[in-house]
């Protein structure tokens, strides 16, 4: 499908320009740099340059995740917005929209307003709209700005009437695209059925501000240890999402000025999201099938390797590398099987798994793995307990590399992170904003 054009590049010159002094941890101390300089400091993550624990950024890792997954959109003909809450760094999706990314997707307003701020062309906002202060910053914004390309989702003939409302006597001349989502039962936001979906886009229609640009779901919060079931739960979303979208056509119910947009796809069950919505459409409109998968671009040491299609499922690919990594220094050894690190819950995601150890390096030296039977036990809010096998000879001082579990809660921790080669030279870094 040809491509509608928005700009392909973020304003990063603030970011660039931005100094690195003691308002970001680990980095190391000395005179200020800035990030468009980090490059030219000869830093080397594991010599003694940085304060521990350091969060890192593995750059081949990233590289091979995002041209995975630009191939993998490419061969089936699909759009990619990924959902920037994953890490909220502009030079990281800027990084997916060189490599062919079609818009960015928001959780929150917030979020909305970082991705404007650098210039982002397309958001998508895969949450309801509901909230005065995000409505009028909204219609301010797509006045100032007529190229601004701008969706959220609706799931109430109440919330319809509210943002139409909301949105009336804003001066804003144009309307608000919006996705109609459906739901899961006991799962999270979006229409039950089908004739409630059908209600809402028919609120919408007789709108004045708003106009029905598509359909919306999120198979990702399925989950559980029955893969079959989970999978048979996935299809049935998306059946019905491709039913929707077929009935809504056939009522003319879609904005005729404009392609149809369906729109679903985490990173754990993108492969049914192809499988499923992106076989050929026959609608009255032109389809643009649209993935959001976020955590795609770090992986994970445990969640998403697990549940990750890449290099299983999509048989066509292989896995996908894990691009995060925290480093800790063995700071006790207070008996017999047991170190303390010095990372903890501010530094490291555990709301769906511990770290996992990996490797050791001493006084600098090379990274060797670690030996087989070590694991994370426990973490305070700046310490791990480190169980390690008998007769180990981790000592202290050493620092001991770990993989994490779920992306979304590793960014949040860290306003600035390194991004480093094989041999964790500093090539980069990285900023948030959360």
């Amino acid at each position: 499908m040809a491509s509608t054009s928005k700009a392909r590049s973020l304003d990063l010159d603030r970011i660039l320009d931005e100094r690195i002094d003691w308002r970001y941890k680990s980095f190391p101390a000395g005179p200020p740099t800035t990030i468009r300089d980090v490059r030219k400091q000869g830093w080397n993550m594991l010599q003694g340059d940085f304060m521990h624990p350091t969060m890192v950024l593995k750059e081949s890792a990233l590289r091979h995740n995002i041209d995975a997954m630009a191939d993998l959109c490419k061969r089936h003909d699909i759009s990619l917005a990924p959902h920037g809450k994953t890490s909220m760094s502009p030079q990281l999706f800027q990084m997916q929209l060189e490599a062919g990314a079609w818009a960015v997707t928001a959780a929150t307003m917030w979020q909305v307003r970082v991705w404007r701020a650098f210039g982002a062309a397309r958001v998508i906002l895969a949450n309801e709209l509901v909230e005065p202060a995000s409505i009028s910053w909204l219609a301010t914004e797509m006045r100032r700005d007529a190229d601004f390309d701008f969706y959220c989702l609706v799931d109430s003939v109440l919330e319809v009437h509210l943002l139409d409302s909301a949105l009336a006597g804003t001066g804003l001349d144009r309307r608000v695209g919006v996705l109609l989502e459906l739901g899961l039962p006991g799962g999270r936001t979006g229409c039950r059925t089908r004739e409630a979906a059908i209600e809402v886009a028919r609120a919408v229609a007789g709108s004045r501000g708003l106009s029905l640009a598509g359909v919306e779901g999120f198979e990702g919060i399925v989950g559980s240890s029955d893969l079959g079931a989970d999978l048979h739960k996935v299809d049935g979303l998306l059946r019905e999402i491709r039913a929707l979208a077929e009935e809504l056509d056939g009522a003319r119910l879609f904005d005729q000025a404009t392609e149809v947009l369906v729109t679903a796809g985490g990173s754990a069950f993108l492969d049914r999201v192809i499988a499923d919505l992106g076989k050929p459409w026959r609608l009255s409109r032109p389809v643009r099938t649209v993935l959001r998968s976020g955590c795609y671009l770090t992986h994970d040491a445990v969640h998403y390797k697990e549940v990750s299609p890449f290099g299983s499922r999509l048989a066509e690919t292989g896995p996908l590398e894990e691009a995060l990594e925290v480093w800790g220094a063995v700071l006790s050894t207070p008996e017999p099987g047991l170190a303390l690190l010095g990372f903890g819950k501010r530094d490291v995601p555990h709301d769906l798994d511990l770290p996992v150890p990996r490797l050791v390096t001493r006084k600098g030296g090379q990274p060797r793995p670690i030996r087989p039977g070590a694991s994370i036990a426990a973490l305070n809010d700046q310490h791990a307990y480190l169980k390690v096998p008998a007769g180990d000879d981790l000592a202290i001082g050493d620092l001991v590399g770990c993989g994490i579990s779920h992306p979304c809660t590793a960014f949040d921790k860290w306003r600035l992170l390194p991004v480093v080669d094989g041999d964790y030279n500093v090539l980069d870094a990285v900023l948030t904003y959360f």
